[in-house]
């Protein structure tokens, strides 16, 4: 049956494709990436889908398959979007805590509800939002909670609210799978009934006009992840952890359909309009569409790479989208031969970045299998994504270096070992493997000449001959995990800071280590200390001395002429105290100032000089309390705070600039790259 298309005015016109410049944060010029994708839905007549990703959520066009609208972006991190069955409203839940509703007649959110508010017990972050038919409640769940609010009359207060005692996160998890680790909700048709689970395997039905529970259902033996209401409301599919499905019957609680377990890692459902049970067995890339009454495999498909847990059907079970952990979109259709592909800008976190010296590429390191992906900075469009996928690519590492020459790139691996890629002809040209901690991410960097490779990770360093691919020196010293490596700009001296407190400087040459660079508790002159008042006397009065065991520097770089080192200090603990950004004299290796950045400032982390040498930016990590996290700009001579750029909707990772210092890419955890234009601070 052909849907009836529905027309929603706040959407920008379809000519408009220009996404890279859609609701930036001010000071932006261009975004790279269009977020982390959390959740994808289907509009009630299939016309749109919505993606909802950590810097708001896109509505797409289906037949078309081009984004139309971004809201939301003030704060992002929307696990959810859905549309009402008049498609009057989307109701969006994030992981703040907050139920939001959004007219799509102008685009403008309407109400807002507190998940704070509510009788939670565990979690703040609402993983479920669901209107019921007749548009009069809204329901929303996150890990362990349940409530239906009365939304156009009264947002404060839930007329039901479910909390399940001791819930187990673990208890919604397998194997090479990532369940939705919430409690699914469901209402029936006629808007009377509201479906939840009151333990991890009981669904329980609820009467929302009495308030009175009509049944329970407790047949499953695992932990219950999905519920749907037939159309006719007489009966009730549940989805459990080993993607078994089973279909009751409510009015005499039996079985309908004995309990089906398919072979995938996890399975979504649906129901046609002719009341058929419609299931999608996810495994991995491969998605199975079968007819649950027959036991009949309808369609079997390849996706782009895994899938995670933004999978969904329409309505109608005529149309399945997928979204892969690398960011590509797919829609099956009923009737096609096979999944219609929709290349997105969508990607995973954005751990590091770098400016080609030409300036017009940059290149931005994802986590997971989205890879290195080179972007051209004039049209915001990607170039290619390197290297090749060998199924061996880290997760949650830094993972990249690019040689001087901009012909290799050095890229870790899952398994311990570093990769040398020739990018002119996507060669893999060497393979370091001399590292042994698995799991563990190791961090590169090739020396201003060329000449050497250093790694680091786990314990273990090495000082690598490029021309030869050989291991040159094991720096013995280095007893902690390293988390960064800097080079002098003449190519001679290196410096590494571990996770064990200590910052070291070492010869290339001799693999020698020269010298600990101090870090001193506080300073004997107060005057060396930058920042609020308040701030600084807490220091100075040892505020953060009970944090000292946990305190390291993250990040370090070189100032342009060498004369300068900057490191960013802080904690994985304590997240609001101990900041520190030191900088560090060359020649005498003195402590020449700390910059104690105000408070909702946490892990400064992110760290980089203007070419000029005159200013230094440094990102930190998102605060509970703000709706974005900071960029902030330093006069390095006198330690002055000059600007804030309100970035990202979390935490910033890394930060560089353009080789003539006009530009500035921060990428974040959100799975972007803002661009931000610098010219009104280095005067170029």
């Amino acid at each position: 049956m052909e849907n009836r298309r529905t027309t929603i005015p706040a959407l920008r016109p379809i000519e408009d494709t220009d996404v890279a410049t859609w609701e930036l944060p001010e000071g932006a010029i261009g975004r790279l990436g269009q977020g982390l994708p959390l959740d994808v839905e289907f509009s009630p007549d299939g016309s749109y889908f919505t993606v909802a990703t950590k810097i708001g959520f896109w509505i797409y066009d289906t037949a078309t398959m081009t984004p139309r609208a971004l809201w939301g972006t003030e704060r992002g991190m929307f696990n959810v979007a859905t549309f009402s069955h008049d498609m009057r409203w989307i109701a969006t839940g994030d992981q703040d805590g907050i139920v939001k509703v959004w007219n799509t007649q102008n685009g403008q959110c309407v109400t807002k509800i507190d998940w704070e508010r509510s009788e939670r017990r565990w979690r703040d972050s609402v993983s479920h939002v669901h209107f019921s038919p007749d548009g009069e409640y809204l329901a929303a769940s996150g890990f362990g909670h349940s409530a239906v609010y009365a939304w156009r009359t009264d947002s404060e207060t839930s007329i039901t609210s479910v909390t399940v005692e001791n819930p187990r996160s673990d208890g919604y998890r397998k194997k090479d799978a990532d369940y939705d680790r919430s409690f699914p909700i469901a209402f029936s048709p006629d808007s009377n009934l509201f479906a939840f689970v009151s333990s991890p395997d009981t669904v329980t039905i609820s009467d929302l006009n009495t308030g009175k529970d009509v049944t329970q259902l407790t047949g499953h033996t695992a932990p219950v992840h999905t519920l749907l209401f037939s159309p006719c409301g007489q009966y009730l599919a549940s989805a459990s952890l080993g993607a078994t499905v089973q279909m009751w019957n409510i009015q005499n609680e039996s079985l309908a359909m004995m309990p089906t377990t398919y072979e995938g890692n996890r399975v979504r459902l649906a129901y046609t309009a002719d009341e058929t049970l419609r299931i999608a067995d996810v495994h991995g890339k491969k998605i199975v569409i079968w007819d649950a009454s027959k036991g009949e495999r309808l369609d079997v498909f390849e996706t782009a790479e895994y899938t995670g847990r933004a999978s969904r059907f329409s309505s109608d079970g005529t149309q399945f989208a997928i979204c892969s952990t690398r960011g590509d979109v797919q829609i099956w259709k009923e009737g096609t031969p096979s999944a219609v592909t929709l290349f997105s800008r969508f990607k995973s976190t954005a751990e590091s970045v770098v400016f080609l010296q030409n300036g017009s590429t940059l290149i931005s390191n994802h986590w997971g299998t989205t890879g290195k992906v080179f972007w051209n900075v004039a049209s915001r469009e990607t170039q290619r994504i390197f290297p090749p996928l060998t199924g061996r690519t880290s997760f949650f590492q830094k993972g990249m270096t690019l040689s001087p020459c901009e012909e290799l790139l050095a890229v870790d691996t899952s398994d311990a070992n570093i990769e040398i890629w020739h990018i002119p002809s996507e060669t893999l040209i060497a393979e370091l493997t001399e590292h042994e901690k698995h799991g563990h991410r190791i961090t590169l960097a090739f020396s201003p000449t060329g000449k050497y490779l250093v790694s680091a990770g786990a314990n273990e360093a090495y000082v690598w001959d490029v021309a030869l691919w050989e291991k040159r020196y094991s720096l013995t010293e280095q007893t902690g995990s390293v988390v960064d490596i800097a080079f002098h700009p003449d190519g001679k001296l290196f410096v590494t800071s571990s996770r064990d407190g200590t910052v070291r400087l070492w010869n290339v040459e001799t693999g020698e280590q020269i010298t600990p660079l101090p870090l001193p508790d506080t300073l004997e002159d107060a005057t060396g200390y930058r920042g609020e008042p308040e701030e600084i006397e807490r220091v100075i009065n040892g505020g953060n001395l009970q944090w000292k065991s946990h305190q390291h520097i993250e990040s370090i770089v070189f100032s342009p002429c060498g004369t300068l080192i900057a490191g960013g200090l802080g904690t994985w603990l304590a997240a609001g105290l101990t900041n520190e950004i030191r900088l560090w004299d060359t020649a005498t290796l003195e402590t020449q100032m700390i910059i104690l950045p105000s408070q909702g400032t946490i892990r400064p982390w992110a760290l980089a000089f203007s070419p000029c040498g005159r200013y230094l930016v440094s990102g930190a990590w998102w605060c509970r309390g703000l709706d974005k996290a900071p960029i902030r700009i330093w006069e390095v001579a006198t330690g002055e705070h000059i600007h804030t750029f309100w970035a990202h909707s979390t935490d910033v990772q890394d930060i560089a600039f353009s080789p003539d210092g006009t530009l500035l890419a921060s990428g974040s955890f959100d799975g972007t790259v803002l661009l931000w234009d610098m010219k009104s601070f280095t005067g170029s």
